[in-house]
């Protein structure tokens, strides 16, 4: 092949990244392929659309079909998104050109977290599925899974593998800033969309680690299965305790074996200052694995944006070019669908809990009764301030059972002496 033409599907922010890229260093990408790739066409909701690169007229297209069905055009790369939260479209025009033979590229997180097994499925021979800029942007996490650790035994995966929250966080942090004003100024900045709920409620992070599950752990992992909580609820205070404390607060998505389970969550997490996460700043993202025979290893870097994210899907275009001229699909991506999740109320942790109470002897007795009846025990408190109504008092705990804690706190928020339960942050104390 002198020539390997591909189909772009979409021009945002990914297509915008592709196109750049390929076109910028085509000449370096020709020498390392053994063949020029070239976008043949574009497919655009409006070709008169202004946009951030220059594409010619005639390779704009508004005829999705005519695209996925070119027998001339071996390559479809998948970046329209979910619109309207939609993943009806992508998946179709996905399954489509898999059927046909095609090589077809994706950085949607979300089609693929809710339709990956059909979407492998429909894999045909010469063809192949790849989606390397799903999870964590430019970091090539998704080939170090598939490829410099297929011969481990993934233990354990901790991640911030959502920018916006992460940047949230660190403002709040070096700033003092409270988290509405920190958002305001990430929308502004184009880091938070205006609705920013697929952010900081977590289910951004949520899908990623569905996927990265499923390709660490070898088994289909489903987004319903990872228990998510936000960061919508975590204030300034409580970033400066945990400071005071010795941790940093970040959105985790962590995913370990436990035996013959696993188990996913996404929540805020308040980490030790020596971990390699807690340094991780700004709208970067990190990935820290644990394997049975690497031990320990840390990936880093941005983890969304327009060149980022175009990084990894051009190379995901250079590795489909290479299995075309060599006439090979990748390897097929083997799954157990038998795994049990572990539900939240059996995992284990440590906690801090602020709870704002009534400053009068005898409250904190009331609240350490409550912890040791549900079998919770207290490592550390801290009260400041003096008859203030209310009072801050945070208690961290032990490694405790998570049906355990939520019964403590059931009974802590029944007492007399306590307004309110202000936050419940989970602690990794490795």
């Amino acid at each position: 092949m002198d020539v390997v033409k591909i189909g772009l599907l979409g021009l945002g922010n990914v297509g915008s990244g592709v196109w750049k890229i390929l076109n910028d260093n085509s000449d370096e990408i020709a020498t390392k392929v053994g063949a020029r790739l070239e976008i043949a066409r574009v497919l655009v909701h409006n070709p008169d659309k202004q946009r951030r690169v220059s594409v010619p007229r005639g390779v704009l297209t508004t005829d999705a079909e005519g695209v996925v069905s070119d027998p001339d055009i071996p390559i479809i790369v998948e970046a329209i998104g979910c619109p309207g939260q939609d993943t009806t479209l992508a998946r179709d025009y996905m399954l489509s050109a898999l059927r046909a033979g095609k090589h077809v590229i994706t950085a949607n997180k979300e089609v693929l977290a809710r339709h990956g097994r059909e979407l492998r499925s429909a894999v045909t021979d010469g063809g192949g599925l790849y989606y390397e800029g799903a999870v964590a942007g430019g970091i090539p996490v998704v080939k170090v899974f598939k490829e410099a650790l297929a011969g481990n035994r993934v233990l354990s995966i901790m991640g911030i593998i959502n920018g916006t929250t992460n940047y949230i966080l660190t403002r709040m942090s070096q700033e003092g800033s409270d988290f509405e004003e920190v958002l305001r100024m990430a929308q502004a900045l184009g880091y938070a969309e205006q609705d920013p709920a697929s952010d900081v409620d977590g289910h951004d992070a949520a899908y990623k680690l569905a996927l990265l599950a499923s390709i660490a752990f070898g088994h289909d992992i489903q987004v319903e299965d990872v228990f998510r909580e936000g960061i919508s609820r975590i204030k300034l205070e409580d970033l400066c305790y945990a400071a005071e404390l010795g941790y940093a607060v970040k959105l985790l998505a962590i995913a370990r074996r436990d035996g013959d389970s696993v188990e996913l969550a996404v929540h805020p997490t308040m980490i030790p200052h020596g971990h390699p996460l807690a340094s991780v700043g700004g709208a970067f993202n990190a990935v820290f694995i644990r394997g049975d025979a690497v031990g320990d290893l840390m990936l880093y870097g941005m983890g969304a944006g327009m060149m980022p994210t175009g990084s990894a899907v051009a190379a995901d275009c250079i590795d489909a070019a290479h299995n075309l001229i060599r006439r090979v699909s990748p390897p097929r991506e083997v799954r157990s669908n038998h795994v049990r999740v572990k539900p939240m109320d059996e995992m284990e942790s440590r906690y801090y809990v602020r709870v704002l109470v009534v400053d009068r002897p005898g409250v904190m007795a009331a609240i350490a009764s409550e912890f040791g009846r549900a079998q919770v025990s207290i490592e550390s408190l801290i009260q400041k301030g003096r008859g203030q109504d209310p009072v801050s008092v945070v208690f961290v705990t032990h490694r405790a059972c998570e049906r355990h804690m939520q019964d403590a706190l059931r009974g802590i928020r029944a007492l007399d002496v306590v307004h309110s339960i202000a936050s419940v942050i989970r602690v990794e104390a490795d």
